[in-house]
């Protein structure tokens, strides 16, 4: 009875204060409830903190790889179907303040943004990248005067492009990219800045040799730290390399006290300071040098101007008591690209001349190079005959042998990305090479390269496993340094047509 009387009481309780007034009320009946007031609040809250998403929602800006239609880049493209489709390069989003750099002065007028439509679907065919610029000037870039006749031959095609985009070129046969080359190039660029690392490098070890490489490609197309697609890669990329090398003392093996166990140290710093010229250069030609880079790119140059051995070569750990073909290619790679730069750092003509010693010294009189003395490698004949053409610039008896050998060792060595003794080592040379010597060779080389690396692409702009378990197991490695290395050196060789201005120019 007594739970009874209450709960009557209640009801005539909340029936007599109809008669009050409204606050009154309200104010009787939230003293009466603190569990109302505490559920009110609550509500109050999620209605306001739901409100502020959708409005943040509606003002922000599209994300870097969703479009403007409002689909998301899939993570990986599916398989191919019969469906064309395109993909987008959207700008770089600033994270940070990029160095300062002006745009390439161009004869006739400052070049618009290239943009490519980006896939609207997961189920798409294997992306087509198409230009939609209709007004690209084709006139080179005003040279700087800091720098030579020879840095525009060499570098500035890269900046020149035709009415549709594509980057042009003038070898001796008259090849140009084609379109499908380039298609590949830009899907391995998107790849590439897809899988840079959060503080700007690549793979999860010999990050300064694959941070080189993946650099040497973005340069190889044109692009640098002003460029509207990969600008902010490029920047990314320059800014660890500058950070890490400086820390380790100019070693841009990114190795504090020494140069790293095992052989890779030298091979390493090499390519990281060849790709650090190129972006000095690029920068330079676009009008406005990065000045941030040259003290750490004098030092790591020093470094192999001082490590050359006695009879021109480089080795292990700069170690001068042998020379070693392979170790040699990338230390005269990164010495040209220092002599591109016009800052005349010391010694680096004359290495050079030495260089060409030691590449005479290994070479056979059928036309081979060998490792470490005279002997027929056909891996390394590329190695030779491109470095003596990069630096003499001439087709002489000795480059004409190797070509000549390169060319006899293809029916033992075809050009077939799954082939047991494919080798995309000695093809990265092997293009430069015959791309520099010209004539038939380089044509019936062109014909077969270039098709079947296009033909190994992987739908996601990457280059997969090989067989050829070669050069360190890079070839057939499923990690993301192997994947970063077999894309960057494919990339390499597509570009080559404008990378540098063939020798030969008849």
């Amino acid at each position: 009875m007594a739970g009874g009387g209450g709960a009557c009481g209640h009801l005539k309780s909340m029936h007599t204060t109809t008669t009050e007034p409204l606050l009154s009320r309200i104010h009787d009946r939230l003293a009466r409830s603190k569990v109302f007031t505490l559920s009110l609040a609550l509500h109050t809250a999620i209605v306001v903190i739901l409100g502020g998403i959708v409005i943040v929602k509606q003002t922000m800006p599209v994300e870097d790889m969703t479009s403007s239609s409002g689909y998301t880049v899939p993570d990986e493209i599916s398989s191919p179907t019969k469906q064309e489709s395109t993909i987008e390069v959207p700008p770089d989003k600033a994270l940070s303040a990029p160095p300062a750099a002006t745009v390439p002065k161009f004869e006739s007028a400052v070049p618009p943004v290239i943009t490519y439509n980006r896939p609207s679907n997961t189920a798409m065919a294997t992306p087509v990248i198409k230009f939609t610029s209709t007004d690209m000037p084709a006139a080179m870039p005003a040279l700087p005067k800091s720098l030579g006749a020879s840095s525009a031959g060499d570098m500035g095609l890269r900046f020149q492009h035709d009415a549709k985009g594509r980057i042009m070129t003038g070898g001796t046969s008259g090849t140009k990219p084609t379109d499908q080359t380039e298609q590949a190039v830009l899907r391995a660029l998107v790849w590439l800045r897809k899988t840079q690392n959060a503080d700007g490098s690549w793979a999860e070890r010999n990050r300064g040799a694959m941070t080189g490489l993946a650099l040497l490609c973005f340069l190889g197309h044109g692009e640098y730290g002003q460029s509207p697609e990969f600008g902010l890669t490029v920047n990314r990329a320059i800014d660890w390399v500058l950070e890490n090398g400086t820390a380790s003392g100019s070693r841009l093996s990114m190795t504090k006290d020494d140069w790293g166990s095992g052989n890779s140290g030298v091979y390493e710093h090499g390519i990281a300071t060849y790709a650090l010229g190129e972006y000095y250069t690029m920068t330079t030609l676009a009008g406005k040098p990065d000045e941030r880079v040259v003290e750490l790119f004098r030092a790591a140059v020093g470094y192999i101007v001082e490590g050359q051995g006695i009879d021109g070569g480089w080795m292990y750990a700069f170690n001068k008591t042998q020379s070693d073909t392979s170790v040699s290619g990338w230390q005269v790679q990164a010495l040209k690209a220092a002599h591109l730069s016009g800052l005349k750092i010391p010694g680096v003509d004359k290495a050079l001349d030495r260089a060409m010693i030691n590449f005479n010294r290994v070479q056979t009189d059928k036309g081979g190079y060998g490792y470490r003395k005279a002997e027929d490698r056909w891996s390394l004949t590329g190695v030779g005959v491109l470095c003596e053409m990069f630096w003499r610039g001439a087709r002489d008896t000795g480059c004409k042998r190797g070509v000549e050998f390169i060319m006899r060792g293809l029916e033992e060595f075809p050009v077939r990305y799954q082939h047991e003794k494919a080798d995309l080592y000695a093809w990265y040379y092997h293009t430069q090479a015959l791309l520099m010597f010209g004539g038939s060779s380089w044509r019936k080389w062109n014909d077969l390269f270039s098709n079947e690396i296009v033909k190994a692409q992987s739908p996601d702009g990457s280059w997969p496993i090989m067989r050829n378990p070669a050069h360190g197991n890079l070839q057939s490695e499923s990690s993301a340094t192997g994947a970063t290395y077999r894309t960057a050196l494919s990339v390499l060789m597509l570009e080559s047509y404008y990378r540098y201005l063939p020798a030969n120019r008849d």
